[in-house]
């Protein structure tokens, strides 16, 4: 196979609404495609191509469209009509490959064969468009059957579970982007592959700079964090530590630190992930009420001791008074 026709053309449709800009500099390139698409034939050659090509359509597993250059619709296979809603008298009466895929227009249509004279696919990332109105996200491979007619061959899959999962992933993303607590993953070995910029704000250190260093040495601490490490590759618990780290300012920071490995389907560890909670200041005030209790520990002895010195003192001036007032019964009674 040739270089040239091992290369895929990618053509995104999905483009966001503020994308602006990327979207008009693609209108542009359009506009300079220039494929002819002044083809006829005649009922009884489509009849023959739509025998030749049943069979095979029928046998994929995808949606397969077969649509002339400018984008109409000659023939399409039963998934065509479960994925669309379309009855197939409806998609081959004269609608187009743009009433199907949302954000397609003739600029696009010409773009498409265009590449396909010199490219082997053309790839769509798009929405396409059921006959109730409703959209699901898309993965369109195009190639180009030269046989009697030049024909385009559409072959369209649903991408809905995993354009779901990806907006979940993204979603999650943006959440331990924004996380206050410091999130690391990292090798089965230690190695940083990716932090958020939690982490490197507590640790002191630039965000691009941390992937690939040991985080044994990110934290500063390797006893502690190694025995996370091997604790949470032995099981699927997670395991919590509290310890001191320095930060390369010198500052002291109190960590709790958390640590659960990523398995594989097959049950082999692939990561761990690590999560960083700053506790310097629950610390502190911790030691402060340490301290505290122990200043009213010390009070409250030093008062208990005042107090039996008070008690002894007393206790002496007790036995005092009682030896003086049993001399003054023993005067009393001679006297009598």
């Amino acid at each position: 196979m040739s270089e040239q026709f091992s290369k895929t053309v990618r053509i995104d449709l999905m483009a966001s609404p503020d994308a602006g800009g990327s979207v008009a500099a693609r209108n542009e390139l359009l506009k300079h495609a220039n494929f002819s698409t002044r083809q006829r034939q005649s009922a009884k050659a489509s009849e023959h191509a739509r025998s030749r090509y049943e069979e095979l359509l029928e046998s994929v597993y995808d949606a397969a469209i077969i649509a002339s250059p400018a984008g109409k619709i000659i023939e399409v296979n039963g998934r065509a009509i479960e994925f669309l809603g379309y009855d197939r008298e409806a998609l081959c009466g004269g609608l187009s490959m743009t009433d199907v895929i949302d954000g397609a227009d003739e600029q696009v249509m010409r773009a498409i064969s265009e590449t396909l004279l010199t490219e082997r696919f053309a790839l769509l990332q798009a929405f396409c468009k059921r006959q109730d109105g409703s959209l699901f996200p898309a993965e369109i491979a195009v190639n180009r059957l030269s046989m009697d007619h030049v024909r385009l061959c559409f072959f369209i899959r649903d991408v809905t579970l995993r354009y779901q999962t990806e907006e979940q992933l993204r979603l999650e993303h943006a959440a331990i982007q924004i996380c206050a607590s410091g999130i690391a993953i990292c090798t089965t070995v230690g190695i940083l592959d990716y932090v958020n910029p939690a982490f490197a704000t507590l640790v002191g250190a630039a965000e691009e700079t941390l992937p690939g260093k040991d985080i044994r040495d990110v934290l500063s601490s390797p006893a502690h964090v190694q025995t996370l490490i091997e604790s949470a590759l032995a099981s699927d618990q997670t395991w919590v530590s509290e310890f001191s780290v320095e930060r390369p300012d010198e500052r002291d920071l109190y960590l709790q630190v958390a640590a659960s490995c990523i398995f594989a389907e097959d049950g082999s560890p692939r990561g761990i992930v690590f999560s960083l909670a700053d506790f310097t200041s629950h610390q502190r005030m911790e030691m402060g009420s340490l301290q505290y209790l122990d200043e009213l520990e010390s009070r409250g002895a030093a008062r208990t001791e005042d107090l039996l010195t008070m008690q002894d003192q007393l206790q002496s001036q007790i036995g005092l008074l009682e030896k003086e007032l049993s001399q003054v019964e023993s005067r009393l009674e001679e006297r009598v």
